[in-house]
């Protein structure tokens, strides 16, 4: 059985997506919608490997497809579908430390213990207002492409603290998964995202797929060829763990990490505020190039396999 994100090509022609300014696509995860003149911005995603954090992680992750449009995230609704009530204080105080990270309130949700789950699932949607469209297929032949952050960020945090045990017997340095139990405060996007926004054609978050998929959303959102140039940056803490359990850094979930599309004049700001140009988009089939090698599919998620192996599946 194949776990995981389902292509969204397989069945959005089976429900209605319209009544949008721009509804979501392949690599546009957020709606706009027209309300009186503003565009409500609207992103949903679910949390269904993160143990213990799932409360925390549901609001950051939701929150920062939102960030990605160049706002803040305002209001979020979120569904606990629980495998036991033990578990809904630690969920809640995952969801509050969040939402005061961000500055961001619950509006709304849904709570219950459901039967046949073997762990918390935890869907936030976000919200906020904008007054202008940012989309990646504004992007042109000649823009570049930009790296924030770090491969593998979120899967790192997940891997050493649900993979400790593991991880040791690997090798792997007490210390190197200490550090990376902290990279819980680097999947927030919202503080770097708001300082990119004015210099920036669109923004992508590199979460299921990591950023090699992310890079392929770019591509095809933006109907042009991306050849990658230059090395995507993966941390020491990522890079050891990976090793650890073969797995590609570059399709590990990496939320913490976005993308940004940018005209010229405006590379060398990105790359004083910590963007790192690993491209430029040019005329061709919608496909990403890595090393003279060329990709048209989505990319396997690393962290589903990796549990897929471990815990026998989902």
């Amino acid at each position: 059985m194949r776990f995981g994100k389902i292509p969204i090509n397989t069945f959005l022609n089976k429900i209605p997506h319209e009544d949008c300014v721009v509804c979501p696509s392949i690599g546009e995860d957020d709606a706009y919608v027209d309300v009186e003149g503003k565009y409500l911005v609207i992103h949903s995603d679910p949390i269904t490997e993160a143990g213990k954090n799932a409360g925390f992680l549901s609001v950051v992750v939701a929150c920062n497809d939102v960030n990605m449009k160049g706002v803040r995230c305002r209001w979020v609704t979120t569904v606990l579908l629980l495998k036991s009530e033990d578990s809904l204080d630690n969920v809640i105080e995952g969801i509050n430390e969040a939402c005061k990270l961000l500055g961001c309130n619950v509006v709304g949700g849904h709570t219950e213990v459901t039967q046949g789950v073997n762990r918390d699932i935890v869907v936030t949607t976000a919200f906020s207002f904008s007054d202008k469209i940012m989309k990646l297929s504004d992007a042109k032949e000649g823009d570049y492409v930009l790296v924030f952050g770090t491969a593998g960020i979120e899967g790192t945090w997940i891997l050493a603290n649900e993979f400790e045990e593991e991880l040791l017997k690997k090798g792997v340095r007490a210390e190197v998964i200490k550090r990376s139990k902290g990279y819980k405060y680097k999947i927030p996007v919202q503080d770097i995202a708001l300082k990119v926004k004015d210099y920036a054609i669109a923004m992508h978050d590199a979460t299921e797929g990591g950023v090699y998929q992310a890079l392929l959303e770019v591509a095809k959102a933006s109907n042009l060829t991306l050849e990658v140039k230059s090395e995507i940056p993966v941390s020491e803490e990522t890079a050891e763990i990976v090793r650890a359990l073969n797995i590609n850094p570059y399709q590990l979930i990496s939320s913490g990490c976005f993308i940004t599309v940018a005209k010229s004049p405006d590379v060398k700001k990105l790359e004083s505020i910590g963007g790192k140009v690993i491209g430029v988009l040019k005329k061709g089939e919608p496909k990403l190039i890595i090393n003279g090698k060329s990709y048209t599919e989505d990319f396997e998620e690393e962290l589903v396999r990796i549990e897929s192996y471990y815990n026998g599946g989902r």
